[in-house]
């Protein structure tokens, strides 16, 4: 009873990320801040820890029953920290990361339905929605107590903003809770999915595509037009591929335009990347450090010190051969390919990889990864 209520304000605080931020050494590249290195306790993690320890019996009865590839994987999970470019930070990042796979198993555990988190779900993607129309309107952040949610402060002057060219007028992208317009278009894509797959009143489904459109996220809105004229997955999953294969050998084509230029920066940096750590990678969420040694002295600004936008290039920078020879027969086993298989799966994982074609949110931002592994664990 505890953990069903305890599922339901979790997944209602999802779209928040009210945390305390924490700014060790390893945090900082080049003497800069780098948000996506601090250690952070959120709000949401002591409420994940709280429904975890509810259930250990059930986890450890499961993990008993599965030692050998609990064996291999934390193995590679030793042996990617132990060779990794800053141990600390992987071993920070693999946290959090089990964490959520933990999350994850209690939810499977509990066999969580799509009726456990509906209401919820609707409840607060409608307050995330109704404060992006606001800051749409009034081109800023609405401040107050909403920065306890997430709220960041910002106008449609502060320096890097999102902005969107609208007939010659420059229009601020609101970010809501998130920290990106494009992190809040790409959760907002799983609830649209996920009320355009389950029975659900026309307007459910309508909160999150006016969410949706007002990000101006091209990738997300593709995508949505996918989902409207009911294109297979599997078409869009292997355009994907394909796309991202091509994709490092575009910069030598495309430079004109400065967003996509900006993004196809990363890749001229890549192959040395994984040349430099074939094996193992430079360690979970150490991207971002191995551009230091890397990128000119001049290059060594906040704006340019990201991941890789690519989704996969930045699993396998990261995890090296190992991880993704782990992560490939995982995969191909038979129960799980069954899985994998499921259409209601594979139209989820088809939102992953083409967006991750073009960002890296769900591989590196909490509210991302949080909500697919939610509306993962209610489709098989």
């Amino acid at each position: 009873m505890l953990s069903n209520l305890l599922i339901k304000i979790i997944v209602l605080f999802l779209p928040t990320q009210l945390g305390l931020h924490f700014w060790p050494a390893f945090s900082r590249v080049a003497g800069i801040k780098i948000d996506y290195l601090s250690p952070t306790l959120y709000f949401l993690d002591i409420l994940l820890i709280f429904l975890i320890s509810l259930n250990l019996k059930l986890i450890l009865i499961y993990l008993k029953k599965n030692l050998l590839p609990l064996g291999i994987f934390l193995s590679i999970i030793f042996l990617n920290t132990l060779f990794s470019i800053s141990p600390l930070n992987s071993l920070f990042w693999w946290l959090r990361f089990n964490l959520y796979l933990l999350v994850f198993l209690t939810l499977r555990l509990r066999k969580l339905q799509w009726k456990d988190i509906s209401s919820p779900l609707l409840f607060g993607t409608s307050f995330v929605v109704i404060l992006e129309v606001l800051q749409l309107l009034f081109q800023s952040s609405l401040g107050g107590p909403l920065y306890f949610l997430g709220e960041r402060t910002y106008s449609s002057i502060t320096p890097g903003i999102g902005r969107f060219n609208f007939f010659g007028q420059e229009i601020l992208r609101p970010i809501s809770t998130f920290s990106h317009a494009n992190s809040l278009a790409g959760y907002l894509l799983i609830v649209f999915y996920l009320f355009f797959k389950k029975a659900s009143r026309p307007w459910h489904k309508i909160i999150p595509f006016v969410g949706i459109i007002i990000t101006f996220s091209k990738s997300a809105i593709i995508f949505l037009a996918f989902l409207l004229f009911n294109l297979k997955p599997e078409i869009i999953i292997i355009f994907s591929l394909l796309f991202t294969f091509v994709q490092p050998f575009l910069q030598n084509f495309i430079s004109s335009w400065q967003p996509i230029s900006d993004r196809l920066f990363y890749f001229f940096y890549l192959k040395k990347i994984l040349l430099q750590n074939p094996l193992t990678g430079t360690g979970l969420g150490n991207f971002i450090p191995s551009l230091e040694k890397l990128l000119p002295g001049s290059f060594l600004t906040p704006s340019k010190l990201q991941p890789v936008h690519n989704l996969i290039y930045l699993y396998l920078s990261e995890m090296g051969i190992l991880g993704s020879l782990f992560l490939i027969i995982t995969a191909l086993k038979k129960k799980t390919f069954k899985i994998l298989t499921n259409p209601l799966v594979l139209g989820l994982l088809a939102i992953v990889i083409f967006t991750g074609t073009f960002d890296h949110y769900f591989w590196t931002l909490p509210q991302n990864k949080l909500i697919f592994l939610f509306a993962l664990a209610i489709m098989f």
